[in-house]
């Protein structure tokens, strides 16, 4: 009988999952994709500049490149004159180099010419003649240029292991000729969502049965976090029934979820089921977390699987997967930054759960006032309406209103 008043920490639930992995081989395999194709995945290797960037050094404005010590003194009163010698063109190499008492008319992201030292905005000019201009402003040197290498140069890390690729990061990558890039292979999970009071979305509703809610909020959190979705079953609350379905999950899944049936009830079998079909046993059978305490976790060696019991109510389904599951398979993957928060003000009082942490799940607003949603855990519209969630640790008393806190993303 496995005892669901010996709790681990959060930490300690996650941590004993990690090592196991660790120590039973998980891996995740590793492919290449286009760069076209890699927004979301995560990085299988850093990424090393082969270039600089620019590769040389560019105009940020429209004006001309100059010596800038010919500047010095110039002003709306007295400027300073110059002779226009040639023009940089974009896309072209430049080989004119100008001396003292010359400057080039330059685009933005035009090459700067040789011997230039800064740039002028045409606003601050005047042309004289064809040839010759009058410059009414002194500048640095430096100014309105960016340097060959400024952005990354040759050699740097452009982007370590471990990061999930965004649009921007697609941007950079083409900025230095990256287009075939490794990434992790997106892991293979199962959902079984258990209860005998649970009917499919396309059933007919009677009296006494509820829709199963769990198992489209599972595969949307999969698909966020980069899992492949590959099986999905509605179970009644039978243990054999239950077994057999996650025997055979194990065979083509690395992650194979049960949700319902983790608590202490006299169907509630998932600790029973997982603790016999896994190498390793029940690792934690609860969590010191609310909501979510009936947590299971499990690893099988035999087939290289991550099992994890769920609870049944839907907040806490989506919180624990996200703080037990996706943290476990993101370390494995050296991913730090997938837990993407905000500071916020709170804008009223929350009292804490002694002895163990407290989810409490929150509005935002555009000025980061954070407002506390109250609902039990079973209320899908609460976390339907949530922005986000915050942590009460352990040891907290509670929040005071007007507090900073940090605000985790659903």
């Amino acid at each position: 009988m496995i005892d669901l008043l010996k709790v681990d920490s959060l930490d300690e639930a996650v941590e004993k999952l990690y090592n196991e992995c660790i120590s039973g081989n998980f891996s995740v395999a590793v492919e290449e994709v286009s760069l076209s194709d890699s927004y979301n995945r995560i990085l299988a290797e850093d990424i090393i500049s082969n270039i600089d960037v620019p590769e040389f050094d560019r105009s940020v404005v429209d004006g001309y490149a100059v010596v800038a010590k010919d500047t010095e003194g110039a002003n709306d009163t007295i400027p300073t004159i110059l002779n226009v010698v040639g023009e940089s063109l974009m896309g072209k190499t430049q080989d004119i180099e100008i001396k003292n008492g010359e400057c080039v008319y330059v685009p933005t992201g035009a090459m700067i010419p040789k011997g230039a030292t800064a740039c002028i905005m045409i606003e601050n000019t005047e042309n004289i003649t064809s040839n010759r201009i009058a410059v009414y402003e002194s500048v640095a040197e430096g100014k309105y240029i960016i340097k060959a290498g400024d952005d990354i140069k040759k050699g740097e890390l452009a982007l370590k292991k471990g990061h999930i690729i965004k649009a921007s990061d697609m941007g950079f990558l083409s900025s230095i000729a990256v287009n075939i890039i490794k990434v992790y292979k997106k892991l293979n999970i199962t959902i079984i969502s258990t209860g005998d009071e649970l009917i499919d979305e396309n059933d007919k509703l009677s009296f006494g049965k509820i829709r199963d809610v769990n198992t489209n909020l599972l595969i949307g959190l999969s698909n966020k976090y980069n899992l492949n979705v590959v099986n999905k079953y509605l179970l009644k609350d039978d243990e054999k029934l239950l077994e057999d379905t996650m025997k055979r999950a194990m065979f083509n899944s690395d992650i194979v979820i049960v949700s319902g049936g983790s608590s202490k009830g006299k169907k509630d079998t998932s600790s029973t089921v997982i603790n016999n079909i896994s190498s390793s046993h029940v690792l934690t059978h609860g969590i010191a977390i609310k909501p979510g305490k009936p947590t299971i976790t499990a690893y099988d060696k035999n087939t290289k699987t991550i099992l994890v019991g769920l609870p049944g109510h839907p907040v806490a389904s989506a919180v624990l997967f996200k703080l037990v599951v996706i943290c476990v398979i993101y370390k494995l993957m050296n991913v730090n930054e997938y837990e993407y928060t905000c500071d916020g003000i709170m804008t009223e009082n929350i009292p804490a759960s002694p002895g163990r942490m407290t989810i409490q799940l929150v509005t935002i607003d555009n000025d980061y006032n954070v407002t506390p949603i109250y609902g039990r855990s079973g209320l899908i519209h609460t976390l339907s309406i949530a922005d986000g969630f915050i942590k009460l640790e352990t040891n907290q008393e509670g929040i005071n209103k007007g507090s900073k806190v940090k605000v985790y993303y659903l």
